[in-house]
């Protein structure tokens, strides 16, 4: 988690989003960029009043002196704790476009993005936005909602249907749970309990330990008819402080969202989830 893209529209959901951003770069030594993006909406704003490059200029700075505010406040309270430094850029175009961009650019490893909120970031985020980026971005893409404040990141939901990448995945998720000092529960939601798929459970876990070391690693099996039912019911119940999605195209991800994106995604919308990139 060298570099951290953290866009800003100044809404509540963005600002909590910033604290986890914020919390996950001090334990990483990160750099956190701070990205605004003046969209069509702004445009079509400034486009009803008169003397239109005076109203463009003024949001335009209006919005660099927020992120200049809020660029300072984060390295003042976040680089003695470990932040390597906090920066910003304020860009203008489409939402999904320029984030793609800017983090391809960058070589950033984590987009942090809240999924609620104003400028781009309204209520239909979660089932628009959110499904886009992930879909365009070649990162990690971590998703906050905007009813959850950090409280710290204790423990990790790793879902698996049994992939062969789940090995690297893993591996990589050790690293940040050590960083952040961080249980890992690797979840398989199942369709079925009979005899064989409990002998698949069994096998699958004996590969991985044989394959992975980590101190708080744990596994669990749960039988539902919807794997997204299945694993909000099992965020809630185990009260763990993020889920984790491995997307690769044809597998596990797509399989999981391919028949409605926005409505299984809106069942995530209570916390935090991250997905992962290979």
């Amino acid at each position: 988690m060298n570099k951290i893209l953290c866009p800003i529209d100044f809404s509540k959901a963005s600002l909590n989003a910033l604290e986890f951003a914020a919390a996950i770069g001090e334990k990483n030594n990160s750099e956190i960029i701070l990205l605004n993006i003046f969209t069509e909406a702004d445009f079509n704003l400034i486009l009803n009043h008169e003397g239109v490059d005076s109203e463009y200029k003024e949001l335009l700075q209006q919005a660099e002196r927020r992120l200049e505010s809020i660029r300072d406040e984060i390295n003042k309270i976040s680089q003695p704790r470990g932040l390597k430094e906090c920066t910003y850029l304020l860009k203008s175009g489409k939402v999904v476009d320029v984030l793609s961009d800017c983090a391809q650019e960058g070589k950033v490893d984590l987009i942090v993005v809240g999924t609620t909120g104003a400028s781009g970031f309204d209520k239909r985020y979660i089932g628009s936005k959110a499904v886009s980026i992930v879909e365009h971005a070649r990162c990690n893409v971590l998703c906050i909602p905007e009813n959850r404040n950090y409280h710290g990141i204790n423990s990790f939901v790793y879902a698996t249907d049994y992939q062969e990448e789940d090995k690297i995945s893993i591996q990589l998720l050790v690293l940040l749970a050590n960083q952040m000092n961080a249980s890992i529960d690797i979840l398989h939601i199942s369709h079925h309990n009979d005899t064989i798929d409990k002998a698949i459970y069994e096998d699958y876990i004996h590969e991985m330990k044989a394959f992975i070391s980590y101190d708080k690693l744990s596994f669990n099996r749960k039988v539902y008819h919807h794997i997204s039912e299945g694993l909000d019911d099992y965020m809630k119940t185990s009260e763990s402080d993020l889920l984790i999605l491995l997307y690769k195209k044809r597998n596990y991800f797509e399989n999981l969202f391919h028949h409605s994106l926005t409505k299984h995604l809106s069942n995530f919308a209570d916390f935090p989830f991250m997905v992962m990139k290979l």
